[in-house]
């Protein structure tokens, strides 16, 4: 008996670090995310004190030294030479982006989207049990940088533009390509998959939600053109927007309310299917609150009165 409440003590211990280290993650993933339209103020002060040609160089400094921290961590774990293949691709991105996009103060995406695919990894990997995790990290990414793009539009002298979601997308693959060489990923396969049976309903409103975003998207640069929010924006999509908030805020509380406690006393030592179907609700939940938070700014856009540029 007193051996059964010793390890029921230590599996609680264990949940609560756990779940405090979830928080941070995501909690890291989001102020990053929010605070990334901001790097511009970094870059104008350094053109301010120094000149345009220092401050274009720093985008390619920071490149150089991830470059050397992926190098440098490789060695300390061990990963072998082949790993190094990775920077080959790597560079062919960096060097794309920098020679067709001139103005250098778009080539700061590059290091801002491989951090964030690296952190994203971070927050996933804590649930994330089976294969598919970096294809994961690669959507989660973009969508975020949808989200940046649209954020960008509601702040002064930044602008929202399709050539700047081609980087954010360039630069994720790069970020993609040095999670696969420097972490194997989880433990297991793709059993996981078949837990998503049991999400069909939330699986078609991430549907409904994506095909509203893309469209949003679209709209969005007539809604730039133009000036004008309502004159542009149509009613119909503004009713989408906000029938995809109601309908995903209410299928993330049910999420919460049903799994809650069953994640926290599950066991943490072994994989059952448990495992599976958190793997499972990660891959529902992920893009579902990215999404909420793309429809909500939109949302916010038009009922703010913000001028959208």
């Amino acid at each position: 008996m007193a051996w059964e409440y010793a390890r029921w003590a230590e599996s609680m211990a264990q949940n609560k670090k756990t779940d405090l280290q979830r928080i941070m993650l995501w909690t890291l993933v989001a102020a990053y995310t929010i605070a990334l339209p901001h790097a511009i103020i970094i870059y104008r002060s350094i053109e301010k004190h120094f000149s345009t040609y220092v401050a274009g160089k720093v985008p390619l400094v920071i490149i150089i030294l991830l470059g050397i921290a992926y190098l440098a961590s490789s060695v300390l774990l061990k990963r072998g030479t082949g790993y190094v293949l990775f920077l080959i691709p790597s560079t062919l991105i960096v060097y794309a982006i920098i020679v067709l996009e001139p103005n250098p103060n778009k080539h700061i995406h590059i290091p801002e989207y491989i951090i964030l695919c690296w952190m994203l990894y971070q927050a996933l990997v804590l649930d994330y049990k089976g294969k598919g995790i970096f294809l994961l990290v690669f959507i989660c990414a973009i969508m975020l940088g949808i989200f940046d793009e649209i954020e960008q539009g509601i702040y002064p002298g930044r602008f929202y533009g399709s050539e700047d979601m081609v980087i954010n997308t360039a630069s994720c693959i790069i970020g993609i390509l040095t999670l696969i060489g420097l972490r194997p990923g989880p433990s297991g396969d793709w059993s996981w998959v078949g837990c998503l049976k049991k999400y069909k309903a939330s699986l078609a409103a991430i549907i409904f939600g994506l095909t509203g975003s893309a469209v949003t998207c679209a709209y969005l640069f007539h809604v730039q053109a133009m000036m004008d929010f309502w004159e542009t924006y149509p009613l119909w999509l503004s009713g989408w927007n906000v029938i995809f908030l109601v309908l995903g805020s209410t299928i993330i509380i049910s999420f919460w309310q049903c799994h809650h406690m069953q994640d926290r006393l599950k066991d943490q030592k072994e994989s059952n299917p448990s495992d599976m179907e958190a793997t499972a609700r990660l891959w529902v939940l992920s893009p579902m609150v990215i999404l909420l938070v793309i429809h909500a700014l939109v949302v916010f856009v038009g009922v703010s009165g913000l001028s959208f540029d």
